[in-house]
């Protein structure tokens, strides 16, 4: 990307993904309602309105609440554990498999419980 910088980075779950690409196609209508945003950006919203299971508040909130709770999840773990809504200590293995903490069962316990009270009823 000729002329662009990096400003900085961080990380978001799709939810928040979601809400930003939908404010920027908004923004994008305005300046050019034929073609609101580029290919790439219209197949991340299409994956986002998909794929996406909480509103982005309830992620902002999920998210903080993972962090709080303990001090072994950063941003990045804990935007996985958002997206992806673990139901039992396998699904938290899983997301922790590569990493260098491994919860213990009652800690992926209590990541579960935290994430119950967020979990859609679908």
């Amino acid at each position: 990307m000729i002329g662009r910088k990096k400003l900085g980075e961080r990380y978001l779950t799709i939810a928040e993904t979601k809400e930003l690409l939908e404010r920027r196609k908004e923004e994008g209508m305005v300046e050019n309602p034929e073609e609101p945003m580029f290919y790439e950006a219209r197949v991340s919203l299409e994956h986002a309105e998909k794929f996406a299971k909480l509103s982005p508040e309830k992620a902002k909130e999920l998210k903080e609440k993972l962090m709080e709770l303990f001090d072994w999840i950063d941003d990045r773990i804990a935007s996985k554990i958002v997206d992806i809504l673990p139901e039992d200590y396998l699904d938290i293995r899983v997301i922790f498999a590569k990493e260098d903490y491994m919860p213990t069962p009652e800690e992926a316990e209590e990541i579960v419980k935290l994430v119950d009270e967020y979990r859609p009823l679908d």
